[in-house]
C-alpha cells in the first residue's frame, strides 16, 4: 500500500538539471604586473506551466558582472542551464570573468 503512495509521489516531484551551453570570450594578453580578479554574476528566470515574465535575465548578469569591475573584464564564461520541478523549470545564467585593474 505505501508503495502506490509513495512510487507517484516520487515521480511527481522529481526534477532534473540540464547544462544547455558553455561560451568563452576572448583571452586578452595581460601583463603580469596587473592586479587580476574573478566576478562572478548569477540570475534565474522562474517559468512556471510554460509562462515566462522575467525576460531580461541574461542581461541583468552581464550589468552585475560590468559592476564589480572597474578595469578591463576579458575570459567572460557563460553558462545556460536548467532546472526541472514538477509544471516548472528555472533557466539559470552564470557568467564569470577576469577583472584586470592597473
Amino acid at each position: 500500500m505505501k508503495i502506490r503512495i509513495l512510487l507517484p509521489l516520487m515521480l511527481l516531484t522529481g526534477c532534473t538539471h540540464s547544462v544547455h551551453m558553455q561560451h568563452v570570450s576572448d583571452f586578452d594578453d595581460v601583463p603580469a604586473a596587473e592586479k587580476r580578479s574573478v566576478v562572478t554574476a548569477e540570475t534565474e528566470q522562474s517559468v512556471v506551466l510554460g509562462f515566462v515574465f522575467d525576460t531580461d535575465y541574461v542581461d541583468q548578469a552581464k550589468q552585475q558582472l560590468m559592476a564589480q569591475c572597474n578595469g578591463r573584464l576579458s575570459a567572460v564564461t557563460t553558462q545556460y542551464s536548467t532546472s526541472h520541478g514538477f509544471l516548472h523549470w528555472t533557466n539559470k545564467i552564470r557568467m564569470q570573468g577576469l577583472c584586470s585593474e592597473g
